[in-house]
């Protein structure tokens, strides 16, 4: 078996990997550490069916789908919003080398978020997987419980639907 200090290990994947389902940093950091707690707390039901690495991504894609369901949707947009509009401070932000290519990048990044979040779970999912956090197509196949084939063909509909999304604007 595994030891418990095995899955922290892959703390900073995780990170990243949760960065990627959840909308909101503290929520991805919420998600992960919650995974990772988990994980090492049922370290002895890890059957080795699978590797560590796709175990967590599927405990953590679990946990995002609870916080969903625990929070409703808007609720940190709102409570952002209305710290921001009482004047809020905070430490002020580092200020870029240049400002119009950040811009642009944010611009870009959010038009990306906005097209993935309107495609359906399974799309988001297998996007995050193979193209956000670089997993294997075998890893993919794993988490979705099907073949690589079918974990390939629901990639090539995600990515064309994502093309399509961004390009409709």
């Amino acid at each position: 078996m595994t030891a418990p200090d095995a899955v922290w290990d892959y703390a900073d994947d995780l990170r990243r990997f949760a960065a990627h389902l959840c909308r909101h940093p503290q929520d991805a950091e919420d998600v992960a550490q919650s995974t990772l707690m988990k994980a090492a707390q049922h370290i002895d039901g890890f059957r080795g069916e699978a590797s560590v690495r796709t175990w967590l991504h599927t405990i953590a894609t679990n946990e995002c789908r609870m916080l969903r369901r625990r929070t409703p949707p808007g609720a940190l947009d709102d409570a952002l919003e209305s710290a921001v509009s009482a004047g809020r401070r905070g430490p002020l932000p580092v200020v870029p080398a240049d400002p119009e290519d950040l811009a642009m990048e944010a611009e870009t990044r959010r038009e990306v978020v906005d097209a993935l979040t309107r495609l359906p779970e399974h799309y988001q999912k297998v996007l995050v997987l193979k193209d956000g956090c670089g997993l294997r197509s075998a890893e993919v196949a794993r988490l979705l419980e099907t073949t690589v084939p079918a974990a390939k063909s629901i990639l090539f509909r995600a990515r064309r639907s994502l093309r399509d999304a961004l390009a409709a604007g």
